[in-house]
């Protein structure tokens, strides 16, 4: 497809069944469907719905896109990766040099937040950079936010909802079925640049560290952005 081709609907599909095929793609191939999405012209309204995580762009946004990421940085080339694409733990298998498929659970911290701000870009006006609103805070509440537009907020008021929001998300995930496989928590963490890898792991290591999951690791959203592992 020649590079300027816009990505549509129907490109998304075609990417969804090769990801989900029995043999899934390596992660090479992978990187390179994505890079499609990333680098190739995008609607307008099919560019917000993924903004908004609405279907059927939600799995590319919450599951594929900081899949690719994560494993683009850790894992080589040519390891396999699968996606059910279903409603069924979990959202992704590995397989490494053709062992034993390990999953990768995915869940979003402050996820509501980044829909929030991905609606906000629909208006044209002031954006609101960072939401400090946990998930289960009210819709009032993340409307008033979008009005408001782009606000300053402390270094450790931002950490604090960061860190509230990541001890939430691992509880929430913190059940046997899940053993020995990865968790891959995405949130907001560029939203505090000045913040250190050592510090991020050391306000969870205890919490990750009694988790069922093998490996826990802690991701921005923004492709290339960096990758903390907890455990």
């Amino acid at each position: 497809m020649d590079a300027d081709s816009p990505f549509t609907t129907a490109t998304l599909e075609a990417l969804y069944a090769a990801i989900s095929s029995p043999d899934g793609v390596t992660i090479a191939e992978l990187r390179a469907l994505v890079g499609c999405f990333t680098t190739r012209p995008v609607a307008d309204a099919d560019l917000q719905a993924y903004r908004e995580g609405r279907k059927p762009w939600k799995r590319l946004r919450e599951e594929v896109v900081p899949v690719e990421h994560f494993l683009s940085a850790t894992y080589p080339d040519d390891a396999r990766v699968r996606f059910p694409l279903n409603d069924q733990p979990t959202d992704a298998w590995l397989t490494v040099d053709g062992g034993t498929p390990v999953g990768i659970e995915v869940t979003g911290a402050l996820a509501r937040a980044g829909i929030e701000v991905g609606k906000s870009l629909a208006g044209g006006g002031a954006v609101p950079g960072f939401i400090a609103l946990q998930d289960d805070a009210k819709k009032t509440a993340f409307a008033e936010a979008r009005a408001r537009g782009r606000i300053m907020h402390s270094a450790k008021g931002v950490d604090q909802t960061i860190d509230q929001a990541i001890k939430a998300r691992m509880a929430g995930k913190d059940k046997s079925k899940f053993a020995g496989q990865i968790l891959l928590i995405t949130a907001p963490i560029g939203s505090s640049p000045k913040r250190s890898a050592d510090d991020l792991k050391a306000a969870h290591l205890a919490a990750a560290t009694a988790l069922p999951f093998a490996k826990v690791f802690v991701a921005d959203s923004a492709r290339g952005s960096a990758i903390v592992q907890l455990k």
